[in-house]
């Protein structure tokens, strides 16, 4: 029993590595995990009319303006090797681009999320 919790402890804590390492200035890491909350939803598979209304929620909630931050990041940092490294791993265009802000104020929060 001890040895499971140590490997899940392990794991969780590469887990968290590998989101922002300590290195990471505070805003690069705070992207970083708005971004992986954001890259998760989008990967997501809508089954029915609920899960895709939660999906495009969250996907609004977590997507929308990515794409600039990352560049803006990217402009703040090009001087970091460590920075630049860890943001050139992300796609630099991933929103809706058929999803306007005004379609993501008109999502409706799912009952799921309460």
């Amino acid at each position: 029993m001890k040895t499971i919790c140590v490997l899940l402890l392990s794991g969780a804590l590469q887990s968290l590595a590998l989101a922002a390492p300590p290195s990471m200035p505070s805003d690069v890491a705070s992207f970083l995990e708005e971004r992986e909350s954001c890259d998760l939803w989008r990967d997501e598979q809508g089954y029915d009319a609920e899960r895709r209304a939660e999906i495009s929620w969250s996907v609004c909630q977590y997507c929308t303006g990515t794409d600039s931050k990352l560049a803006s990041l990217k402009r703040k940092y090009h001087d970091s090797k460590t920075v630049m490294a860890r943001l050139d791993e992300l796609e630099s265009r991933i929103e809706y681009r058929d999803m306007s802000r005004r379609q993501c104020r008109a999502t409706r929060k799912s009952r799921w999320l309460g």
